[in-house]
């Protein structure tokens, strides 16, 4: 019995990669002298399709086990479906159509984090903090909503019209607006500011087509004679186009040396190198990475370690060390195959191991861990961390509480600029105010963990209050204030700017 179980499995597979094969798709590897390998899979098609039982859905059958085919490939090959392939570009593309907010699910609720500067929510009158009710007249709350739900009600062509229904904190009354959707950039960028006279800070969310462009468009303009030192922060940017993370590296590489080079079985070598246009050679540089810096951000990363040209602080790396390479299909969709390896400059795979069909990777030193070690590695500060802490994080106490904060003193925050902001708003009126607002809600107070953890508290609030009023950019820069990453990169670059070479 236990035989059989697996017929249907076997029988569905060798369906879907028959029709995968023979569906006149547009197939780039698909070569006339290769097809004679497949000749059973498509006898197998042949015979299921006269002979089984039921009626099967090819279209249905295609799509899961063509995505199952690719995910047993490697970790990044993947199967994109017709409906879900525009989503997937969109950070990439650097733009989508819309409405112009950003939003968490809540409840089932959808709540405005904050709106895109510049976009239709914003000129409506919508604020962060909002919660979407209706939309087109049709209360939505409470519906089993999900991202996807959500992107289909918010989203549409520019120039669209839509009716949205919000709920302001404090008030049971629905504010109705009529948003005209427009095209919505989506930035590459989360910060980008002076950390002090002499050092730019960025914060590259992503590798986006746009990436090298905003880069020239927002940073050039922060470099004067006076700029020694750069910290670029890539934590949480798990990567994006090839060509823009190495547009941004030789920004601060030298011409002609190698930035990074790929190959595999049908890829020959591509090395890719610095020219003699960058802006920031001469400028000391420190990179931060993480757990969740990948792909694009670890070639950066592993160019500039490897050519000494930086420090990399922090801490390991994800470890994707493959190329995709994306191709759409005459019905829609769209697949994401691994067609080569990217190596550092001195050729290191920085491919964490993984099993695959071909088994390639199987016989890795258990030593191989993958991903860039940094130069300086540096510990998370867990100070006033605690379970009270968390919890007040995680059930969006904080958040709710920044937002309820704003909309009782917005009159006079809406007067305060983002740099005197930090000036007015102190620690001690937001922890009188938190312990009020947790007291109302008959939240019990740990005293112990308050007292630990109040500092981190209220500085969380404060970059909270600040995003909703200001932006990312605002945020980013109250809570790097204290960030460990931060003011260790910091230090390698003052140990540059008294005297070591740009060039560590």
């Amino acid at each position: 019995m236990k035989q059989r179980a697996h017929i249907p499995l076997l029988l569905a597979v060798s369906m879907a990669i028959g029709l995968w094969l023979g569906s006149g798709l547009r197939n780039p590897f698909l070569r006339t002298e290769q097809t004679a390998g497949w000749q059973k899979i498509e006898q197998i098609l042949q015979y299921v399709e006269n002979d089984y039982v039921d009626t099967i859905s090819k279209a249905r059958l295609e799509d899961e086990v063509v995505a199952y085919l690719l995910q047993r490939l490697d970790p990044h090959s993947y199967y994109i479906p017709e409906e879900d392939l525009a989503t997937m570009n969109e950070p990439l593309d650097g733009g989508f159509e819309g409405i112009g907010v950003q939003f968490n699910l809540r409840n089932d609720s959808i709540y405005v984090v904050n709106t895109i500067p510049g976009g239709p929510s914003e000129a409506a009158g919508l604020l962060p903090g909002d919660r979407i009710v209706e939309v087109d007249s049709v209360v939505i709350a409470g519906t089993g909503l999900n991202n996807r739900k959500v992107m289909g009600l918010l989203k549409g062509p520019e120039g669209s019209a839509v009716q949205v229904g919000v709920q302001r904190r404090g008030s049971s009354e629905v504010l109705r607006y009529q948003i005209l959707r427009g095209a919505i950039p989506i930035s590459s960028f989360d910060a980008i500011y002076l950390l002090d006279d002499s050092t730019i800070y960025v914060k590259l969310a992503r590798f986006s087509k746009t990436t090298y462009e905003e880069f020239q468009e927002r940073v050039y303009p922060l470099k004067t004679t006076n700029t020694k030192g750069f910290v670029l922060d890539l934590r949480g940017n798990g990567g994006g186009y090839l060509d823009a993370a190495v547009n941004l590296a030789d920004e601060f590489l030298p011409d002609g040396v190698v930035i990074t080079y790929t190959e595999g079985k049908s890829r020959p070598r591509r090395d890719y190198l610095a020219t003699s246009d960058g802006a920031f050679e001469g400028v000391a540089l420190s990179i931060i990475i993480d757990g969740y810096s990948a792909s694009a951000s670890e070639i950066m990363a592993g160019a500039i370690q490897d050519l000494q040209r930086g420090w990399i602080v922090g801490k390991r790396s994800y470890g994707k060390g493959l190329v995709q390479e994306q191709n759409e299909w005459n019905d829609g969709s769209a697949t994401r195959l691994t067609v080569a390896r990217y190596y550092t400059p001195n050729g290191r795979s920085i491919q964490r191991p993984y099993q695959s069909l071909s088994g390639s990777e199987t016989n890795l030193p258990d030593t191989l861990i993958g991903g860039i070690d940094p130069d300086i590695n540096v510990e998370r500060d867990t100070t006033g961390v605690t379970w009270f802490f968390a919890e007040l994080v995680h059930g969006a106490m904080l958040t709710e509480f920044a937002y309820h904060w704003r909309d009782r003193h917005y009159a006079w925050l809406s007067a305060v600029d983002e740099h005197e902001f930090s000036n007015v708003l102190s620690s001690d009126t937001l922890a009188s105010g938190l312990r009020l607002y947790l007291d109302h809600r008959g939240v019990e107070i740990n005293e112990k963990e308050w007292t630990r953890s109040i500092d981190r508290i209220t500085l969380r609030i404060q970059a909270l209050i600040a995003r909703s009023l200001f932006g990312d950019q605002t945020y980013f820069r109250i809570l790097n204030q204290t960030d460990p990453f931060v003011i260790q990169a910091m230090d390698q670059l003052r140990s540059a700017k008294r005297g070591s070479p740009a060039l560590r």
